[in-house]
């Protein structure tokens, strides 16, 4: 896709750079912010990615040098952002991320469900599924997030929120395991939304690898599944057969944009009897218990 900036884009980009000269980067990111609400959510992402900084040469992109950590509200909650990170720095200029799975989320929640946000990062899904369960009356968000210090910042988003998620400090996985976490050596190593268990960066920390099978003995109800785990998702619904079988969740959104491991992803899921609807909420692809009888 040509994505570039018009003329008047790129004289409101030219704006933005003349108030960094001016007033600063805490000032050019606010009118960043601005610019970038009004945008597509991809179209912030090539703004933002560093990986994709030589693609799209017409399309302005955000320095780096603009990156810190700043404290604003976003999607209805108090977020301290590192905009180093991907995710937090699309979230922190688009406003919002992956808008598709955060509608989804408020529209399929009922009272008294239990979420499962499996690779929940800071807890963008999580804290909303948590908010918006507080408003129906009930229910549990429970996120599962290996990475210490995406853990701790979730811990501290929903403390400054007054929401709570259950969060377990683990990866999902086939077996369980000890293993390393990795960055992706195409980001900063900061850039926790890209870290996983087969990346070809450096070693974040070494991270409990669990079966959801083992951990949810003693779960009695399960309503909805996030899955986004860069890659691990086929591992951790292996790991998670017996779980999905006892308590079919109504639905499950899966990360589905490898084309080398999305027949294997879909042939598990249709032995657990599950069916894509042909819904894809940002690259997750919706799958619903086959009702028989």
């Amino acid at each position: 896709m040509d994505l570039h900036d018009g003329k008047a884009r790129r004289a409101a980009w030219r704006l933005v750079h003349a108030i960094e000269r001016l007033l600063g980067p805490p000032a050019a990111r606010r009118a960043a912010h601005a610019i970038c609400a009004s945008e597509d959510v991809h179209r912030v992402a090539l703004r933002v990615s560093p990986r994709v900084a030589g693609e799209n040469p017409r399309l302005t992109k955000i320095p780096l040098a603009w990156a810190t950590t700043v404290d604003v509200r976003r999607q209805g909650l108090k977020l301290r952002l590192d905009l180093r990170d991907n995710l937090q720095a699309i979230l922190y200029y688009a406003g919002r991320y992956e808008p598709a799975v955060h509608q989804f989320l408020r529209a399929e929640l009922r009272p008294g469900d239990v979420v499962l946000d499996v690779g929940a990062n800071i807890g963008v899904h999580a804290l909303a599924a948590a908010q918006r369960l507080k408003q129906l009356g009930g229910g549990r968000a429970i996120a599962f997030e290996p990475a210490a210090d995406s853990v701790e910042k979730l811990q501290a988003a929903a403390k400054r929120n007054h929401l709570e998620v259950e969060i377990v400090p683990a990866a999902l996985g086939e077996r369980a395991e000890y293993a390393g976490l990795h960055a992706d050596n195409r980001y900063d190593i900061k850039d926790a939304g890209v870290r996983s268990l087969y990346g070809d960066g450096e070693t974040v920390q070494q991270v409990e690898v669990i079966r959801l099978d083992e951990w949810a003995q003693d779960l009695d109800r399960l309503d909805i599944v996030k899955l986004d785990i860069e890659g691990s998702e086929l591992a951790a619904l292996s790991g998670a057969a017996r779980t999905i079988e006892r308590l079919q969740p109504r639905a499950l959104l899966v990360e589905d944009k490898r084309s080398e491991s999305s027949a294997r992803l879909h042939a598990l899921l249709h032995e657990l009897n599950y069916r894509p609807t042909g819904e894809v909420l940002d690259h997750n692809a919706v799958f619903r218990p086959v009702v028989t009888g």
